[in-house]
C-alpha cells in the first residue's frame, strides 16, 4: 500500500514540475502528502485515463509513468510506450526525453539509437535541458551518430542557459 501512495505522490511531484515555467528552480517538495484510501486512488487515475482521452497531455504522461513503473497499476510497457508516445507528440518535453531513454538505452523497446536521439532532439527543442545535455554527451561519444564537438558544445550551452549545471560543467570541460 505505501508503494502505491509513494508512486501517487511522485505523480503529483511530476505534475508540480510540469507546471513549472523554469528548469532551474528548486523543485523539492518534501513533506507533501496525498495519502488516501485505494479507493480515491483508483477515482484518481480514472480520472487520468479520462483527461488523456479527452486530449490532456499531461494526464497521458502521468498515465505513461504509471504503467511503465506498474506500482499503482498493472505493469504495461506497450500501454505506457504507447501513452509516452502521444503525450510526446502532444508536446509534452518529458515524455519525449523518456522515449529518448527508452530507445536509446533499449529499456522495454527494442534498441534504437536514431529514435532515441529523434526523441532527445524533440525534448530538448522543447526546452528539456537535461535532454540537451544528454545528446551533447551522446555528440562527444560519437554514440549512434557521427562525433561532433562543436555540436556538443552548442548542446551543452543550450542547456547550460537554461539552468542545467551539470551541462555547465561540461561545457567549461570541452570549450
Amino acid at each position: 500500500m505505501i508503494k502505491i501512495f509513494m508512486s501517487i505522490s511522485l505523480i503529483f511531484s511530476i505534475n508540480l514540475l510540469a507546471n513549472e515555467d523554469h528548469a532551474h528552480h528548486d523543485h523539492s517538495h518534501h513533506g507533501h502528502s496525498h495519502q488516501g484510501t485505494a479507493e480515491d486512488t483508483q477515482k484518481k487515475i480514472q480520472a487520468y485515463i479520462e483527461a488523456c482521452d479527452e486530449g490532456d497531455i499531461k494526464s497521458c504522461n502521468n498515465l505513461a509513468i504509471l504503467y511503465d513503473l506498474g506500482e499503482v497499476v498493472a505493469q504495461d510497457k506497450n500501454k505506457a510506450l504507447k501513452l509516452y508516445t502521444k503525450a510526446c507528440n502532444g508536446g509534452n518535453k518529458y515524455s519525449c526525453s523518456t522515449l529518448g531513454e527508452l530507445y536509446f538505452n533499449g529499456d522495454g523497446v527494442k534498441q534504437d539509437k536514431t529514435k532515441g536521439i529523434e526523441f532527445y532532439t524533440k525534448a530538448c527543442n522543447s526546452e528539456h535541458y537535461s535532454s540537451c545535455n544528454t545528446l551533447a554527451i551522446i555528440y562527444i561519444k560519437g554514440d549512434g551518430v557521427k562525433q561532433d564537438i562543436n555540436k556538443a558544445k552548442s548542446l551543452f550551452s543550450k542547456a547550460c542557459d537554461g539552468g542545467n549545471e551539470s551541462a555547465c560543467k561540461n561545457y567549461e570541460r570541452v570549450k
